[in-house]
């Protein structure tokens, strides 16, 4: 079975993101994730790079240490694209560096690829891109590209750090329209290749996502088979919504997923 984790944000009434990380290991998820923000006061916490000392970053680490899979999320507005390519991913430098104090082993940024067509853009892309696949092959982690596109560039470039991370429920956004071009989350699982660094898993209902497994229109069973064809061996980290799933829903995704993948479907 995949290591799965889940994303700390806030869960049920949980805002303290230690608190958080504490249920998640009580919980006995093998991997854990939170986002570089300081979140949002009074609604749900990360913790913030720029606010993080050297002491403080060793004690995170160690706080972490029991699990085998850490993920660190870029702020949801640090978007590598076209527009201000160079600031986000000066920003996305010192989020790498930052997760590899903490012994992280992946980090998620929002990306949104170039139009190949635009020889320019997709040039300074695969540069920029090549420039991130160093840092994060000094710092030990992986860098996972959020995307619902560009998959193919992405995969082509062949890097050994840098990567997709693939949101399931992304793929349904506007009546499914991400995953059209495609027809099956099983063929973007493929086109991704060895490319796919991570996944978030949550569901889609049709009206919102982040919803509890199981719930929603996402097809999992495409997906276990398509990650078992392409020999995927990385994580995969619940993302689910507090005010949309409760605790008790948390456990009974995590289950659900289980039996699942023991079925194979």
């Amino acid at each position: 079975m995949w290591p799965m984790g889940m994303m700390a944000w806030r869960i049920g009434e949980i805002r303290d993101v230690r608190e958080q990380i504490e249920w998640i290991r009580d919980a006995g998820f093998e991997g854990v994730g939170f986002h570089a923000s300081p979140g949002v006061p009074g609604e749900w916490e990360g913790i913030d790079p720029y606010a993080t000392g050297r002491g403080a970053r060793a004690q995170w680490k160690k706080a972490l240490s029991h699990f085998p899979l850490i993920e660190v999320h870029a702020p949801v507005n640090c978007v590598l694209r076209e527009e201000g390519l160079g600031a986000a991913a000066d920003e996305v430098i010192y989020i790498l560096a930052f997760a590899g104090d903490l012994g992280a082993t992946v980090v998620t940024a929002h990306a949104k690829p170039p139009d190949p067509e635009r020889k320019r853009s997709a040039w300074l892309w695969g540069d920029t891109l090549e420039r991130l696949n160093g840092v994060a092959a000094v710092n030990g982690v992986t860098l996972g590209l959020e995307v619902v596109e560009g998959f193919d560039s992405i995969a082509r470039l062949g890097l050994s750090n840098v990567g997709v991370t693939l949101d399931v429920g992304h793929m349904y956004h506007d009546d499914a329209r991400p995953l059209r071009p495609f027809g099956t989350l099983g063929e973007v699982v493929h086109r991704c290749g060895r490319a796919l660094a991570h996944l978030h898993l949550h569901d889609h209902n049709g009206a919102a996502d982040h919803v509890e497994l199981g719930t929603g229109r996402v097809d999992f069973g495409d997906l276990w088979s398509a990650l078992r064809g392409v020999g995927y061996e990385k994580g995969l980290m619940l993302e689910l919504n507090p005010d949309r799933c409760p605790p008790e829903g948390i456990l009974r995704s995590r289950a659900w997923a289980r039996e699942r993948e023991r079925i194979g479907g």
